[in-house]
């Protein structure tokens, strides 16, 4: 007794199979090219530096936002225009900003690196 199969069954094997074996031998190219991938990628580099060995004190942030509090016209243009904190036509115009940064050398220094560590970032948009 021989098992009898339809046409309509016969049919869909025959459409099916050739789908079915292409799947296969994708499959089984990205399961054996997948130890080679993860090879060629590097793990990441993490370092055990700390912050860098010239970053401010704590205090000279703070002494600056005290100066801020008690001259906030001053940082008010400084955020505007960073570049005043170099120029000594505005430095003699205020000379308690000149005597702030003769008593913060290095806070002098790093404002003008990078005035954002000294300045909010809102207060260098133009109020409306």
């Amino acid at each position: 007794m021989g098992l009898k199969v339809g046409k309509f069954a016969g049919a869909l094997v025959i459409q099916v199979l050739p789908v079915l074996v292409c799947g296969v031998l994708v499959l089984g190219v990205l399961v054996a090219s997948a130890p080679s991938l993860a090879q060629q990628q590097s793990p990441p580099t993490v370092s055990a530096e700390g912050a860098p060995v010239g970053d401010l004190p704590l205090a000279d942030y703070q002494a600056f936002d005290s100066f801020g509090v008690a001259h906030p016209e001053i940082v008010s243009a400084l955020s505007h225009n960073p570049k005043l904190i170099e120029d000594d036509s505005y430095l003699s115009k205020h000379p308690e900003l000149g005597d702030f940064l003769a008593s913060h050398s290095e806070l002098r220094s790093a404002f003008i690196e990078d005035p954002g560590d000294f300045l909010a970032p809102n207060s260098r948009r133009k109020p409306k």
